[in-house]
């Protein structure tokens, strides 16, 4: 299903609700914006905190017709970047996302994200507008109606020579009990294809790894 479809009957179904929270937007379960612009920590000091784990993974995309050279028709290969990070001004759980390190000689292009997990708590969503950490952040991001699933919506797709700049979700709990079911984010191509990825290993406790400020935001980057 296109992403713009479901969109539109998250819109339909409810999205009276939705609220700024500051300079990030509120989203309820069943609301939908179009008005995520970026945001740096001097905009918001809830967004300065502690770095608790890094973790990378590979994207790599695959259905095309596979010709001489190529890797089995592959599509798109990148890496998801997931942070979760700790606010020292509440003490509540921040996940950030980032795609990076993307191979430029394949075609496909992202053209959305859905991450799950997220049912039952307070959301806040945004993307880290500093530059240098990335091209192009999400201008869309949507709630299920179960309030499950964010979708993080590019628009006008993210190209394989672009590297997305940090997105976000602010909740308002300062542990995350994952009940045996790890979040997963899928992964969209503009030409229907995807990928689903389990994303977070348990939080561990309170701590101090890294400063998120701006130069937090390149902390622990792998090298591919």
């Amino acid at each position: 299903m296109n992403i713009h479809v479901k969109l539109g009957v998250i819109v339909a179904a409810a999205c009276t609700s939705l609220t700024l929270a500051g300079p990030v937007v509120n989203l309820d379960p069943g609301d939908f914006t179009a008005d995520l612009s970026g945001i740096t920590n001097t905009q918001m000091s809830e967004l300065i905190g502690t770095v608790e784990f890094d973790s990378y993974q590979d994207i790599s995309v695959y259905g095309g017709e596979p010709v001489q050279g190529d890797d089995g028709g592959m599509l798109y290969d990148a890496t998801l970047m997931t942070r979760v990070a700790r606010s020292n001004e509440t003490g509540n759980l921040m996940f950030y996302f980032r795609i990076m390190d993307s191979n430029a000689d394949l075609n496909g292009q992202i053209s959305h994200l859905e991450i799950s997990g997220f049912s039952g708590f307070q959301t806040r969503v945004e993307y880290r507008g500093e530059e240098g950490f990335g091209d192009v952040g999400p201008s869309i991001a949507a709630r299920s109606l179960d309030g499950d699933l964010l979708t993080f919506d590019f628009n006008s797709t993210l190209a394989t020579d672009q590297s997305s700049k940090f997105f976000f979700v602010m909740l308002d709990i300062a542990e995350f009990d994952y009940d045996g079911i790890l979040p997963q984010a899928t992964v969209y191509l503009q030409s229907g294809h995807s990928i689903t990825l389990d994303i977070m290993p348990p939080v561990p406790a309170p701590g101090s790894l890294a400063l998120l400020g701006t130069a937090g935001l390149c902390f622990a980057r792998r090298r591919r």
